[in-house]
This record gives C-alpha cells, structure tokens and sequence, in this order.
C-alpha cells in the first residue's frame, strides 16, 4: 500500500492544528462559572474562590433560569450568546432544603442569584493546553505512521488521530447559533467515527481478525458509531426540550457507547496478546502497545462507567483522566511503524 493520502490527510491535519490554535487565542475571552451541574440541573460541584462561589451557589441547589430562560428551552438556551468577563446574569436556583408548610406539604425555596463571570483559573488553562498537545499527538503520530509505514492499520490510526484529535485541540467560540451549530456538530460526528476507527484500527494489526472476513463485519463494526451520529444528528436538528430525563438518557447513551468502543478496543488487543508468541509480541511492539493503550483507554472507560450508573458522582481528579489517552497514539504508532511495509505473503488472521 502507497501513501496517496498522504498530502490530503496533512492538509486536513494541518487546518484542525491551525484552528485549535485559534482556539488557544481565544482563551482570554472564555468565561469562567465555576459550577458543575448534573443532568436535571442540580449543581453538584462549586469550586472553591470560583465566581459560582462568590455568588452564593451551592451544591444541591437546582437551576430553573438563566438571563430569564427556563434551562429546558434548548432552543433559546443554546442560542444565547457566550457571556462576556465580567459580565452579570441573573440565575433562578431552588435550594436543595425544602420547607414544610402547615398542611404537610413540602415547598421548594426559590432565590435569585447574580453570577459574575470571571476569567479561566491557571488550572484550566493548564487543561486546556494540555487537551491541545494531546489533540496534537493524536494528529501528529497517526499521520507519521501513515507516512512511515502506509498500511493499512496506520492509515486507520491516521483517521483516528484526525477524528479524536479534532476534539482535543478545541477551536474558538463562533458567534453566528447556526455555524456554531454546524461546527460543533461535524465535530462530534468525527469524533465519535475515530472511536469506531480506534477498534478498527486494533482489529487489524497485528493481524487481522478472522471475524473481519465474515460477511458485513465492517459494517457491524460502524454500526453504532452510525446510529449514534445519526442521534446526535436529530439533537442539533429538532433540538428538543432539555428535560432532566432526555438529558440522562444521552449521557447514558453517549456513555454506553464510549465502553463499548474502547472496551471491544481493549479486548481486541488483549486477544492479539495473548494469541502471540513472545517473538511476535516483541517484533510488532505489542507489550508496549498494551501498557500504553490499558493506561490510555482504562481511566476513561471507568469514568463512562460511572456517568451512566451514578450520574450525579464526580470522580477524584476527573479533570485530569484524559490526560492519559496522550499514550494511545505514540505507543500505536511505535507499534505500527516497527513493523515494516506489509510483508509479500497475507498474515494468517487471529483466531
């Protein structure tokens, strides 16, 4: 296999770097809350000196409006424009202490609270960059394993790095509701096509897997990347009301589908392991594939897992997870281009 994707693949490379450097520059505009709410809206997290802090926000208190907006109107909710530093908006919480009237019946407590938006704290500009440098990674080895050694699998980690990496080095805020819209949302569907890519990629290399030469494998394997485009897809385009229960039905849904890939990834490297030999494992770098990819793919698997069991739990140091994923593509790409061009004779696929 030639590289003739070579210059079409480092063109689009090229132009995701550039636009997440754009995305850098606009950090000093980025706004900062300080809360984390869950999917109903109830606050489960305030940071401490953040400006959700200063305001009087408290975990357990409920979010009804936001600038005069109930939250569960997508439609003029996703359509507000980015605050400015500094600027003030009024939020409607329910505190999480309900009151007992004389009759027995239980009233939530309602109040006002203005919440000043600061700048982003170092800790996460410092995330920022980081899920940049990653993003670059992705980018960055995907395609030198593509150009070092065109095989197939390396023309899969190419697309990997390309769809993943879009999503980590981010981008700037775009005024205009409907090219937000279209921006954010090519860029979800790329992103959950390189988790697909990903399992496909480890599918292949070594060797390929015998239960790729069934009959509508490749399409079984792209299956719920496709159903699940197409649900994020019908999102953008109805954007219907955010009630507290859709919104826990696509975390789960989105969380289901992020165990699925990288759990089959998971396992499909683990079974290429174990059917090697110990020569093969070395020849084709797979101990340091393995450790690299557990310690890239694990944290995030375990945090997906936790979204859809118990939503409203926030895992110690879950800002920081991701910033294991940075192994996937430098051990991936070792391990592809330690392999030379592919051999005369087609290896006899993985049982």
């Amino acid at each position: 296999m030639t590289a003739r994707y070579t210059i079409p693949l480092i063109v689009v490379g090229s132009l995701f770097v550039v636009w997440g450097l754009f995305g850098l520059v606009d950090i000093r505009n980025t706004p900062y809350h300080g809360f984390i709410n869950s999917s109903d809206y109830t606050i489960v997290e305030v940071e401490e000196g953040s400006p959700a802090a200063a305001a009087g926000l408290k975990v357990g208190d409920r979010i009804i409006t936001f600038s005069g907006i109930p939250v569960e109107d997508s439609r003029a909710f996703t359509r507000m424009s980015r605050p400015e530093i500094g600027e003030t908006r009024v939020l409607v919480v329910e505190e999480g202490v309900e009151t007992t009237l004389p009759a027995g019946e239980a009233e939530s407590v309602s109040r006002e609270v203005e919440l000043t938006f600061g700048t982003l704290p170092v800790r996460v500009v410092a995330l920022t960059w980081a899920a940049f440098i990653i993003g670059l990674c992705f980018i960055g080895f995907g395609l030198l394993a593509y150009i070092k050694t065109p095989s197939r699998p390396a023309m899969l980690l190419a697309l990997t790095g390309l769809c993943i990496g879009i999503g980590l080095v981010g981008g700037p805020y775009i005024g205009s509701y409907a090219l937000r819209a279209i921006v954010e949302t090519i860029t979800l569907l790329l992103l959950l096509f390189g988790f697909a890519t990903l399992l496909h990629c480890l599918m292949e290399f070594p060797k390929p897997k015998a239960v790729l030469r069934r009959r509508h494998a490749t399409k079984v394997l792209y299956a719920p990347a496709v159903l699940t485009a197409l649900f994020s897809l019908w999102l953008t385009v109805i954007v219907p009301r955010g009630t507290s229960t859709l919104n826990t039905v696509v975390n789960t849904i989105y969380g289901i589908f992020v165990v699925l890939y990288f759990g089959l990834a998971l396992v499909a490297l683990i079974h290429s392991f174990v059917k090697a030999t110990r020569d093969e494992r070395s020849s084709y770098g797979l101990n340091l594939l393995l450790a690299g990819v557990i310690i890239g793919l694990l944290p995030t698997i375990i945090e997906a897992l936790v979204t859809v069991v118990a939503p409203r739990v926030i895992m110690p140091g879950s800002d920081f997870l991701f910033m294991t994923a940075v192994l996937i593509p430098i051990t991936m790409a070792l391990a592809i281009m330690k392999v030379e061009a592919a051999p005369a004779a087609e290896p006899a696929p993985v049982m």
